[in-house]
């Protein structure tokens, strides 16, 4: 009896999950850096999308309700809840014996060859399964100074609720006059939102392909609930198409780029998992089935870059100036998230970038280069380096972790930018802004050419700045 070689085992186990739900027809939806699918558990009935893939870890979860507990590390783990609807176990004897058969059955989705140990190969390139495969055509977003008028003028016009606005004078310890320069506002509720929307569209501002905005199809009964301007009729014949928005119960962050344009925005959701998720939208008409669930002139937000120089700053930046232009962009720090970024902006003093996601750092280095910065810090808690879990799954996430770390501070160094990392006990806080506001400790300095690791000197920062 021929075995499966250990290189194609390994070939499967490396494999995307964004591919294995392309090749399953899952039809994922790009949002942000993640994909949002349907459960990949059969047994798990949602009426939305719940599930999120990350392409750049390698994950996915199921976040919608019931206790499902789908979710997993691999292509493997994927493709599991989804033929089985439960994960798998290596000691139970029905999945040791599944093991060899969705290895080949992965691979011939994905068109990996299976090699044997007796010498045999089997080319899955003529797979009936690859027709299977449809992905959703991505539109082209709207230019970024659109976009920026877009969301400043929708913003001007949500509300902000008083839970909103006492976490962020209390919690972030955010000013009344921050919260204004840095755009921060409510979800609106449906009543509110088609007053607003009215008013966009009779200013003739463009919403399609603008992140976030999508029309959706709905029959005559409720496209009457609706303002006329936000109306259209279906050249079809199936319905209406009204004007909506990808966001309900939480508050709104704007993403600004390297000119103070509100390019994307993200939301903060009061409950549901993920807690941060992108104002991003989808156009679905050329795979979706159910009229109803279809929505058109939607595009994805992507992920970019946040820049969050301090806020007073932000209060004299004119829109469309490069940052470099108007503010010592020498000493820069990245980290994790849009808040942390800002917050730790206005106690430190320097200008810092919020990237959106660990390990995410490919649009770091092209703006560095551009600002002629002399110093990049990467600032990230103590679980890069240590990880108190000691299961095999987190070792391997903080292991590819650190790698893509070191990876991104090679090229850095490679260009003649001294490259930092600072990092800190996580019972200090999750993020480089909860330790400046809670324990108002300063992180430990790693040179990340040389090894050497000091405790912060913040005098000896501002001289290089």
């Amino acid at each position: 009896m021929a075995f499966i070689s250990r290189e194609t085992i390994d070939a499967v186990n490396q494999a995307s999950i964004l591919d294995l739900a392309i090749a399953f027809g899952d039809h994922p939806k790009r949002v942000g850096k993640q994909y949002q699918v349907y459960c990949p558990n059969p047994h798990h009935h949602e009426k939305t999308p719940d599930t999120y893939i990350e392409p750049n870890k390698n994950i996915f979860t199921c976040f919608g309700g019931g206790g499902c507990g789908a979710k997993g590390p691999s292509a493997f783990a994927y493709y599991y809840w989804h033929e089985y609807g439960r994960a798998y176990d290596k000691n139970n004897k029905e999945d040791k014996k599944n093991f060899p058969v969705v290895i080949e059955k992965i691979a011939q989705l994905l068109g990996i060859p299976i090699n044997y140990d007796n010498g045999q190969t089997i080319n899955p390139t003529g797979s009936t399964y690859k027709s299977r495969r449809e992905l959703i055509k991505e539109l082209p977003p709207q230019p970024d100074d659109v976009c920026d008028k877009v969301y400043r003028a929708f913003l001007s016009m949500c509300p902000i609720r008083k839970e909103h606005a006492i976490e962020w004078l209390k919690e972030r310890q955010y000013s009344q006059e921050e919260v204004v320069i840095l755009g921060l506002r409510s979800v609106p509720n449906g009543e509110e939102l088609m007053k607003i929307l009215q008013q966009l569209v009779i200013k003739q501002y463009p919403l399609e392909r603008v992140p976030g905005f999508v029309q959706r199809l709905v029959p005559e009964n409720l496209a009457a609930q609706y303002p006329q301007e936000l109306v259209e009729v279906d050249s079809q014949g199936r319905g209406y198409w009204v004007w909506t928005i990808s966001a309900s119960k939480g508050y709104f962050i704007p993403v600004r780029d390297s000119k103070g344009r509100f390019v994307r925005l993200r939301v903060r959701r009061d409950e549901g998992k993920p807690k941060y998720i992108w104002f991003s939208s989808f156009d679905n008409t050329s795979t979706e089935k159910d009229k109803y669930q279809l929505r058109k002139n939607g595009v994805s937000s992507g992920a970019p870059l946040h820049i969050a120089p301090p806020a007073s700053q932000v209060r004299n930046w004119e829109i469309g100036t490069e940052l470099s232009d108007i503010y010592n962009v020498k000493v820069v720090i990245a980290s994790e998230g849009e808040h942390t970024a800002q917050i730790s902006a206005n106690k430190l003093n320097l200008a810092l970038i919020g990237i959106p996601g660990l390990g995410n750092f490919k649009d770091v280095l092209p703006l560095i280069k551009e600002w002629g910065t002399k110093r990049l810090i990467l600032a990230s808690d103590m679980d890069v380096l240590k990880q108190e879990d000691d299961s095999i799954r987190s070792l391997k996430k903080q292991q590819n972790l650190f790698t893509k770390l070191t990876e991104f501070a090679k090229e850095i160094i490679a260009l003649g930018i001294d490259c930092y990392l600072w990092t800190w006990d996580i019972k200090d806080g999750k993020g480089l802004d909860e330790l400046l506001l809670g324990s108002k400790k300063l992180p430990m300095e790693i040179n990340l050419r040389t090894g050497q690791r000091k405790l912060v000197d913040l005098n000896e920062l501002y001289q290089v700045a």
